[in-house]
């Protein structure tokens, strides 16, 4: 049977510093991934299972599920009907900035994974609608940034923490760093894990579990998604997408479409024409 496709919109939107997105799912399943902001989605019908902190859960439709800064997550559909979203992808500071005045003094994370919260949920859709109608200029900018500050309000005042200690300290910690450098610096390259253990100056097989235990993914899965991180940025500075693939380590430009859709849902010609269009 033929898969169904995605039914996916995404735009970026200038005044709210955000990109959004709305999609309906069927046969798709998120690839452990993570984001390089905060990532907020709203269920608007059916319900999908995420994995993410050692755990799973399903948000159904109603659920806002709130996703740190490069936490791992995985996601697929409960069942054959899949499901929608509306998903705002935005920097949890930048929000803080809209209603705090003190400046940060320590990090801050979402208290989700899961927030059941009717009033931040109808905010989050009125103004994640208004957005996508801005698009069509059939809404007003002042009105949209107007429910966005009630949003990020609501949010901060009750759903927001200190962000949590990190899970490995002292020589695992200088040395996962330490192989995340080496891995971002070698996008383009074949590497192997003894030649970032030496970097890293552990032996390979302590630093194999380290950086699991601290990241949530394998040194592979991090480079993958190191290669998508950066193919988002050069497809933003319109480089072309057999380009993007050269100089990001993807052997050629389906290697290229296959992993970003995996993990952004959507393809990079998609995400080309919205984040051009605007």
């Amino acid at each position: 049977m033929r898969k169904e496709a995605p039914d996916i919109t995404l735009w970026h939107a200038p005044n709210l510093q955000a990109e959004l997105l709305r999609a309906r799912f069927v046969d798709f399943s998120y690839d452990v991934h993570t984001h390089d902001t905060a990532c907020f989605a709203l269920l608007t019908r059916g319900a999908i299972r995420i994995r993410m902190r050692g755990a799973e859960f399903v948000a159904r439709a109603g659920d806002l599920y709130a996703i740190d800064a490069d936490q791992p997550h995985a996601g697929w559909p409960v069942d054959s009907d899949g499901w929608q979203q509306r998903t705002l992808y935005v920097d949890l500071n930048y929000l803080r900035s809209l209603v705090r005045d003190e400046d940060v003094v320590r990090g801050i994370s979402v208290a989700g994974p899961l927030i059941r919260d009717q009033a931040l949920a109808a905010l989050f859709y009125e103004m994640h609608n208004c957005s996508q109608l801005q698009t069509a200029d059939a809404a007003s900018a002042l009105y949209c940034e107007e429910v966005y500050l009630k949003f990020a309000a609501r949010l901060f005042d009750h759903h927001v923490r200190d962000a949590d200690a990190p899970s490995v300290v002292g020589k695992e910690s200088h040395a996962i760093r330490l192989a995340q450098e080496y891995l971002d610096q070698h996008l383009g390259r074949q590497v192997h894990l003894q030649d970032i253990a030496e970097v890293a100056g552990l032996p390979a097989f302590q630093l194999f579990r380290a950086f699991e235990r601290a990241t949530g993914m394998t040194p592979h899965a991090y480079q993958r998604q190191a290669r998508v991180r950066v193919a988002r940025s050069l497809i933003r500075l319109n480089h072309s997408l057999a380009d993007v693939s050269a100089a990001t380590g993807f052997s050629d430009q389906a290697h290229l479409t296959r992993w970003f859709r995996r993990i952004m849902g959507v393809t990079p010609g998609a995400y080309r024409s919205a984040m051009v269009a605007r």
